[in-house]
């Protein structure tokens, strides 16, 4: 008897699990915060997967404004950054009210179609998306590619394959101009040719001509600061050796291929790659090119960064954040589904990985995965002049508590107080960097031993609580080389 009630038992329960209704995930929490007429903070965070996505919705207005900017404004420095610089140090230099990460890099070479201030500066990538604005305020989203010569005086022509990057050893020509640096290079030695009274900005469907100052051996030369210098390798230093100080010669700088004409009109743009999203469809893992072939780059989840524009022309910033306890990350199938579901009709991925960083008013407000923010070779910033100049109103800000000492895995909540009151969260942006991750909520998590601050931006003005880790970091997986 007791065997056959214990089997009716065992039947019973079966059943009921395999009737049972499926056990309820906690659903994601979204916050959103207005944090100037046009633009929209939004964070979301998950717990069943572990995922923290960030990202900025601008709405396009005639007061909305998006610049392409070169850490410290050069591509090549002296020093071990050679031309990078953080991410949220741009966004200080230039007073923008948002700042997001943009292209992989090579030192401080954007590996890609950079445009600033309506001069080509990087060639495009082949195979590997732009994002650009226009100056009427249109965004334009392609993968043109570099169609640029030059011809001598005596009417001989020849391709020009890249600007402001080092000279390669296999026939290369490339132009530098001021963006470059002080010095043009290049990888073997090869025909320099300085250029005086170069007319700038070299825009897309430019035709413009320079002066040969100067024809030299070597595999560098000292850019002029009103002009340029081409340095060609093999058979296009051929090319150059034909050339007289004195002559007159033609560069022509242009774009084809995918809606090139309207790169004409770009005054700011950005790159990366591969495309997430086209006319709509998130593109499947098979379907994703520019050059990414390694499956542990598209299949394997990591810190990512994106842009996309939507069917009502908003355009949509996102980082997800990876390789912590607090967020796996993203594979690029997972982020083109992300794009999509904020209504994302076309999106490409921006450098990830460590590079992944948004910032918003001077804050980072997800959670680079190198621990610290990562220095990268340029960024895509935005304006708002509809946001007023703010003043501090009140002195009588706090943050509570005023100091915190936490262990590795920890969690506080930090609230924002003017006299004896609490502030509404939906009037401040919480940020941090280095020791842990801060929700726009303001609650803070530990996760790397160390010392650092949780700051809060609110009313013009900003806040810092200092704060102490104790204790080992988690091991996370992943690498942290320059593109991701």
């Amino acid at each position: 008897m007791r065997t056959r009630w214990s089997r009716l038992w065992v039947l019973l329960c079966g059943l009921l699990w395999a009737f049972a209704p499926a056990v309820q995930q906690p659903p994601a929490e979204k916050i959103e915060k207005r944090i100037s007429p046009h633009l929209v903070l939004f964070q979301e965070i998950s717990v069943n997967p572990p995922l923290a996505i960030q990202g900025v919705r601008i709405t396009p207005a005639r007061a909305v404004s998006f610049r392409s900017t070169l850490g410290n404004d050069v591509v090549n420095t002296d020093g071990a950054l050679r031309g990078r610089e953080l991410t949220s140090r741009m966004a200080w230099r230039h007073r923008a009210v948002a700042a997001i990460n943009a292209d992989f890099f090579d030192g401080g070479d954007p590996l890609g179609l950079c445009i600033v201030n309506g001069e080509l500066v990087s060639e495009p990538f082949p195979g590997r998306p732009g994002v650009g604005w226009t100056a009427t305020g249109q965004v334009v989203m392609g993968d043109p590619t570099l169609d640029a010569d030059i011809t001598r005086p005596d009417g001989a022509k020849h391709p020009l394959m890249g600007l402001n990057r080092v000279a390669k050893a296999e026939g290369d020509m490339v132009l530098f101009t001021s963006f470059y640096g002080a010095t043009a290079q290049a990888a073997a030695r090869g025909v320099a040719v300085a250029l005086e009274v170069l007319p700038r900005p070299l825009r897309v469907g430019a035709q413009v001509q320079a002066i040969v100052r100067e024809v030299r051996e070597g595999n560098s030369a000292p850019i002029p600061p009103a002009g340029g210098v081409l340095i060609g390798t093999a058979g296009a230093a051929d090319f150059l050796r034909a050339l007289q100080p004195g002559e007159r010669i033609t560069l022509r700088i242009d774009l084809a291929g995918d809606g090139a004409a309207r790169w004409r009109a770009v005054q700011e743009a950005v790159s990366g790659g591969p495309w997430l999203v086209r006319n709509g469809k998130p593109l499947a893992p098979n379907e994703m090119s520019g050059g990414f072939n390694l499956q542990s780059f598209i299949e394997r989840r990591h810190p990512r960064t994106a842009v996309g524009r939507t069917a009502q022309g908003e355009i949509i910033w996102i980082t997800v954040d990876g390789r912590q306890p607090q967020s796996q990350g993203a594979s690029l199938s997972e982020l083109a589904q992300i794009m999509a579901r904020y209504g994302a009709v076309e999106a490409i991925n921006l450098d990830g990985g460590g590079s992944s960083t948004l910032v918003v008013r001077n804050l980072v407000v997800n959670s680079p995965s190198d621990g610290v923010e990562r220095p990268v070779s340029n960024a895509w910033l935005v304006y708002d002049d509809a946001q007023r100049p703010l003043l501090p109103r009140s002195t009588d800000y706090r943050i509570e508590p005023h100091q915190a000492s936490l262990k590795v895995g920890e969690q506080i909540r930090f609230r924002l107080m003017r006299g004896d009151q609490p502030i509404s969260t939906w009037e401040a942006v919480w940020g941090t960097v280095s020791i842990g991750f801060v929700d726009q909520w303001g609650r803070f998590r530990a996760l790397r031993a160390g010392r650092g601050v949780v700051s809060v931006y609110v009313d013009g003005q900003w806040l810092h609580a200092p704060v102490e880790v104790i204790g080992d970091a988690p091991a996370t997986n992943g690498n942290a080389s320059g593109g991701s």
